[in-house]
């Protein structure tokens, strides 16, 4: 029983810490801050974080990190099509939003909530930048995941013989991270929009 106490403290702690990093940044926060808004002790918050960063740091790697692993994102069945494929990216995508949007709260805009997460994404490369080359490698991991099921549906005929995979997969990885910056500027990422988008470059290279 203090086992699962422990991981509760330690659950509803980060939760509430992302919250708060990523709705007003990192030095918009005190540790006074989230010994108020969690009813822990400061003593209870250094017993699992050395220091501010350092819990920072743990949010981050859990809440953003994680959940920017493609492998946890979506699950590619062996030998999907490209259509298939982006089928399950955008629902992948949407379900991570609304993953996101559960822990920060449905009371705060969608709109405000992808504008945060932008913003978290530029702190920590500036705070803690190994853990944002972690976060390009999960790109890169990303990217060559669209280079394979790419290069097989030219392979099978799915696609255009022209097609080349590494372009083709940098297009659509700039589709998904365009869409995200241009909609946290107006309503918030908008995962039919995103679809559409890339059905609409997939109409293209066909055969």
């Amino acid at each position: 029983m203090q086992d699962m106490s422990r991981k509760s403290h330690k659950r509803e702690l980060f939760r509430v810490a992302f919250k708060m990093f990523i709705l007003k940044s990192f030095d918009g926060v005190s540790i006074p801050d989230i010994e108020k808004a969690t009813g822990f002790t400061r003593g209870t918050i250094f017993h699992y974080a050395d220091t501010k960063l350092d819990l920072f740091r743990q949010v981050v790697e859990y809440y953003v990190l994680e959940r920017q692993d493609i492998e946890r994102k979506i699950q590619v069945a062996d030998g999907c099509t490209l259509l298939d494929f982006i089928e399950t990216y955008v629902a992948g995508v949407e379900q991570t939003m609304e993953s996101l949007w559960d822990i920060i709260g449905r009371d705060v805009p969608k709109k405000d909530c992808c504008r945060a997460y932008l913003n978290m994404i530029s702190q920590v490369s500036v705070l803690l930048p190994d853990v944002y080359r972690a976060y390009q490698d999960a790109m890169a991991k990303e990217e060559k995941l669209w280079m394979e099921v790419i290069g097989r549906s030219v392979e099978n005929g799915e696609l255009q013989n022209d097609v080349k995979p590494t372009i083709l997969a940098k297009i659509m990885m700039s589709l998904f991270y365009g869409r995200a910056f241009q909609d946290s500027l107006i309503d918030g990422m908008d995962p039919k929009l995103l679809k559409e988008e890339m059905l609409a470059v997939y109409e293209m290279i066909k055969r």
